[in-house]
């Protein structure tokens, strides 16, 4: 890419390839790009001098040298189509992460759960700690200025993603893995073996001298190492058998409080500003990875008190006698934690509406979706958001709620849209609530709705 310093990027929007299109930007290339749909994070970009195109045509190409496209893109794509044709070079957006990530000193986090939180902890603690890294964030990260930053370090700190294999392409020097479990079935002909081997050959892709941090309470995981994992290996959950762990956890309302243990070492007290036992977790594959750096314990105990999440993640849209929460959870055991975590927020009741995604998703989840529900008092279950699946016979958020029904939970409504789901809460949500949208389509806009409606004393707010 020396040569060429125009790139273009066919759906620009998405949280992957925005932040590797701010990341060139910030470089000095030129950079164009398109998307369907005008969003915050296409808004962002177009005031930082990106120019954009709503809609696909081939002609928004322009005198671009790169393109750039994502799973999400079809073959079809008429802007894919007259790349091709023009011989210019096209790369996945896995393939221009791993050109750079794999120059510099790369750090990859995957697992099925966790990643963004854990990217975003890793990265603050590196920034405040003086390594001054570029990171490439699934999410954006409340403190920094959107999802990306560019450092004059070698240091390279990204999601690693496994939905669609791409992440065999990168070379880290560390590779941390969060959990395994079912998901992205659809790419791996429904066979979780599959996603088991391609894991295994995420962690041989490791440089020579690199080092894998993982959460070995997790049997998938335990279960890959010991196929003859042999390069620099530390472990850490919460069982203390772990080369990290915590202890005398205190879960609190809003955040918590433990102790750090390295083998029989008490290294000191870690407060966190995000709540749950998940992101304590996250929080100790963050803090490995910042000591290994050569960052001082009391430095990476402050970077974490100051973490404030990122935006998706148990975000707090409105602070009042009712709580409204919006939160990316899409698959049952980030249900499941998400709202373990809001059931101890202390409020009388915890309302979770989740939109599923994903017909695929659904169909081979359904027994562990109706099962995630546990912690809320009542549940509300939205269409299924398609993101471009076809329908499946038999797979419907009504199915979901009838299996929701026998697993013995006593209050749960199908309730189509995201505008009859806003319209119900406005009538429905008392002093005490706690609601929390979940999903990882476009619910988050009935939080929003929601938020505005309450801090304007009830007056209609339509959702945006």
């Amino acid at each position: 890419m020396e040569q060429e310093k125009r790139v273009h990027f066919i759906g620009i929007g998405g949280y992957g390839m925005s932040a590797i299109a701010k990341i060139l930007l910030e470089m000095g290339y030129i950079v164009t790009g398109s998307d369907i749909n005008k969003s915050k994070i296409v808004e962002s970009l177009m005031e930082k001098g990106v120019k954009i195109y709503i809609g696909h045509h081939k002609d928004n190409i322009g005198d671009a040298q790169i393109v750039v496209y994502s799973t999400a893109i079809p073959e079809d794509n008429p802007e894919l189509v007259e790349s091709r044709k023009k011989g210019l070079k096209v790369y996945h957006r896995s393939e221009m992460l791993a050109l750079i990530l794999n120059k510099g000193y790369g750090i990859a986090i995957a697992g099925a759960h966790g990643k963004t939180t854990t990217t975003s902890m890793t990265a603050f603690i590196l920034e405040q700690g003086g390594k001054d890294p570029t990171a490439l964030i699934g999410g954006e990260l409340s403190n920094f200025e959107g999802n990306a930053r560019l450092g004059r370090s070698n240091i390279v700190v990204a999601e690693a993603c496994e939905s669609d294999h791409s992440f065999l392409r990168y070379k880290p020097n560390i590779a941390l893995i969060t959990n395994i479990e079912a998901d992205h079935l659809e790419h791996y002909e429904g066979s979780f073996a599959k996603l088991l081997d391609t894991f295994y050959d995420f962690l041989q892709n490791l440089k020579e001298d690199g080092c894998a941090v993982v959460y070995y309470d997790d049997p998938n995981i335990r279960e890959i190492i010991n196929r003859g994992f042999n390069k620099k290996l530390i472990t850490y959950g919460l069982s203390q058998t772990n080369d990290y762990y915590p202890k005398n956890i205190q879960l609190q309302e809003r955040g918590s409080k433990f102790d750090l243990y390295c083998k029989d070492k008490n290294l000191g007290t870690i407060e966190l500003s995000v709540p749950g036992e998940h992101n304590i977790l996250n929080s100790l594959g963050a803090t490995i990875i910042g000591l290994l750096q050569g960052i001082a314990f009391e430095d990476i105990k402050k970077a974490l008190k100051e973490f404030k999440g990122a935006k998706r993640r148990f975000q707090i849209i409105y602070d009042g006698e009712i709580l409204v929460v919006d939160d990316y959870a899409h698959h049952p055991t980030e249900i499941k934690a998400t709202l373990k975590a809001a059931a101890k927020a202390g409020y009388q009741r915890v309302i979770g509406v989740f939109q599923p995604q994903r017909y695929t998703r659904t169909h081979f989840l359904m027994e562990e979706f109706a099962e995630s529900f546990t912690y809320a008092d009542k549940v509300i279950i939205a269409d299924i958001y398609s993101a471009g699946e076809k329908p499946i016979q038999g797979v419907s958020a009504q199915k979901l709620v009838e299996k929701i029904l026998q697993k013995g939970h006593q209050d749960v409504k199908h309730i189509p849209t995201i505008e009859k789901i806003y319209q119900y809460l406005k009538e429905e949500i008392k002093e005490g609530d706690l609601v929390i949208t979940m999903g990882a389509g476009d619910i988050y806009k009935v939080s929003y709705a929601l938020a505005d409606f309450l801090k304007n004393k009830g007056e209609e707010k339509e959702l945006k």
